[in-house]
C-alpha cells in the first residue's frame, strides 16, 4: 500500500468518527428537545431566589436542599455549564430537578480516558480538517515541482554551459509561457555565442597566418644579414650589420609567440603515438642536466615504477616538461637544487618540478595559467612574455591531463606537477 493509499484510509476514518461523533450529538440533542418539551415550564426570579413562578403563579421557597448561596452559584451556572432545572409538581409539594443537557458515551470507561463526546468531537473534525489541508498540500507542492522540473532542468543545462538541448514543458499555463521565453533566450544567447566564437576562430587564424607569412621574409633578412658578417666590413658597418642579425632574432622570437598563441588558443594538432617512456625521459634528463650546468644549479632527479609504455605526444610533452623546467631555473638561486620526481600514481604518471626559490604567491597561484601572466617583475625580461605555463596547461589539457601548481613544504619553493593518463 503506498501513502497516497494510506493517507486516504486515514482521511475516510477519522470522517466516519466525526460523522458518528455529530450524528450521537444530534440524537442526544433531540432527546433533550423532547425531554424539555415534556416538562412544565418554570422559571426562577433572578430578584427573589425565595420565590419560583409556575404557570403564572409564584410559590414560596419553604425548604431547600441547598444553602442560599449554594443556589445561587448553581443558578449561576446554568449557562455556563449547560445545566437545566425542571418543576415537578405534587399534591401538596413541588421540586425542582437540576438535570444536565449533553451526549454521554455508551461505554462506562470511556470518561475516565477522553474528554467529554462535545469536546472530542471538535478535536475529531479540526483534526481531520488539518489533515486535509497537509495532504492537499503536499500534493499541490509535489505537482508544482514537477511542473518545475523542466525550468531546473534547463537552469542546470545552461550553468553546464551547455546550449545544445531541448527545454521541457509545463501544464501550467504560467509556467509554459516561462519555459517558452528561456527556451528563446537560450536560442538567441547559442546564436550569439556561435558568431562570437566563429569570429574569435577567424581572428586566430589570421594572426596564425600572418605570423607563418612574416617568418619568410624575416628568414631572408636574417640570412642575408649574417652574409654580410661574412663579408669585408670596416667596423662601422660591421656595427650596424650586427644590429640587423639581433633585431631580426628578436624578431623572430616574438613571431614565435604570436604562433604558440594562437595555436595554443585553438588547439594544438596532437599525433599521438606509443613512447618508450624511460628512454624518453632519459632523454629529456641529459637536456636538464646541460641547462643546470650552464646556470650552476644542481639537478636531483627521482624515478619510481615508471610504465614501459605512454602514448603521447613526443614533441609536444618534450616542450610541456622543457617549459617547467625553463621556470624552474630561473626562480632558483645560483647554487640550489632543482628537483625532478617522475613516478607512476593510480592511473597517471606524474611529473614533478621543484626549485629552492621564493614560491608561488596567492596572485600566482591563481593566474600562473593564464596568459602573459609575470608574476615576479623583477624578473621580466624582453624574451620573457609569460607564456610558458599557459602552453604546459593546454597541452596537459589536450592529453586529458592535468597541471598542478602549489607551494613545497620541504623547500619552500615553487612545486609544478604535470598528470598525463596512463
Amino acid at each position: 500500500m503506498n501513502k497516497k493509499c494510506l493517507f486516504a484510509v486515514v482521511i475516510v476514518l477519522v470522517s466516519l468518527i466525526c460523522l458518528s461523533a455529530c450524528g450521537a450529538l444530534r440524537d442526544t440533542a433531540d432527546k433533550n428537545k423532547a425531554l424539555n418539551e415534556s416538562l412544565p415550564y418554570y422559571e426562577l426570579n433572578a430578584a427573589n431566589y425565595d420565590e419560583i413562578s409556575y404557570n403564572g403563579l409564584t410559590y414560596t421557597i419553604t425548604d431547600e436542599c441547598l444553602e442560599m448561596s449554594e443556589l445561587q452559584e448553581e443558578i449561576g451556572q446554568v449557562y455556563a455549564t449547560g445545566r437545566q432545572f425542571a418543576l415537578v409538581v405534587r399534591e401538596n409539594e413541588f421540586c425542582v430537578l437540576r438535570y444536565y443537557i449533553g451526549s454521554q458515551f455508551t461505554v462506562s470507561w470511556l470518561p475516565e480516558y477522553f474528554p467529554s463526546p462535545d469536546t472530542l468531537a471538535f478535536i475529531l473534525m479540526a483534526v481531520n480538517s488539518l489533515l486535509v489541508i497537509i495532504i492537499l498540500t503536499a500534493r499541490f507542492a509535489k505537482n508544482l515541482r514537477t511542473q518545475l522540473t523542466p525550468l531546473f532542468e534547463a537552469t542546470a543545462e545552461v550553468s553546464k554551459q551547455n546550449l545544445d538541448f531541448e527545454v521541457g514543458h509545463a501544464k501550467i499555463k504560467e509556467f509554459e509561457d516561462v519555459l517558452a521565453s528561456f527556451s528563446d533566450m537560450k536560442d538567441n544567447l547559442k546564436i550569439s555565442l556561435e558568431r562570437q566564437w566563429k569570429t574569435e576562430q577567424t581572428q586566430k587564424e589570421q594572426i596564425a597566418a600572418l605570423a607563418h607569412d612574416l617568418k619568410t621574409p624575416l628568414t631572408v633578412i636574417q640570412g642575408n644579414a649574417d652574409l654580410l658578417t661574412e663579408t669585408n666590413l670596416d667596423d662601422e658597418q660591421r656595427l650596424y650589420a650586427g644590429y640587423v642579425v639581433e633585431s631580426s632574432g628578436q624578431m623572430q622570437s616574438y613571431i614565435q609567440t604570436l604562433i604558440d598563441i594562437s595555436r595554443a588558443a585553438v588547439g594544438y594538432q596532437l599525433h599521438i603515438e606509443s613512447i618508450d617512456l624511460p628512454a624518453f625521459m632519459q632523454h629529456l634528463f641529459g637536456y636538464m642536466e646541460s641547462l643546470c650546468r650552464t646556470k650552476e644549479i644542481r639537478l636531483q632527479i627521482n624515478t619510481v615504477s615508471l610504465p614501459q609504455m605512454l602514448k603521447f605526444d613526443r614533441v609536444l610533452i618534450e616542450r610541456a616538461i622543457m617549459n617547467v623546467i625553463s621556470n624552474g631555473l630561473d626562480y632558483s638561486p645560483q647554487g640550489g637544487t632543482l628537483y625532478v620526481d617522475v613516478q607512476s600514481n593510480n592511473s597517471f604518471v606524474e611529473i614533478s618540478v621543484t626549485d629552492e626559490g621564493t614560491g608561488f604567491s596567492k596572485e600566482a597561484l591563481c593566474h600562473a595559467q593564464e596568459r602573459f601572466y609575470m608574476g615576479d617583475q623583477s624578473r621580466n625580461s624582453k624574451s620573457h612574455f609569460g607564456m610558458g605555463l599557459y602552453i604546459t596547461n593546454s597541452i596537459m589539457e589536450q592529453h586529458n591531463g592535468q597541471l598542478i601548481l602549489e607551494n613545497s613544504k620541504e623547500t619552500g619553493g615553487a612545486k609544478v606537477t604535470m598528470k598525463l593518463p596512463c
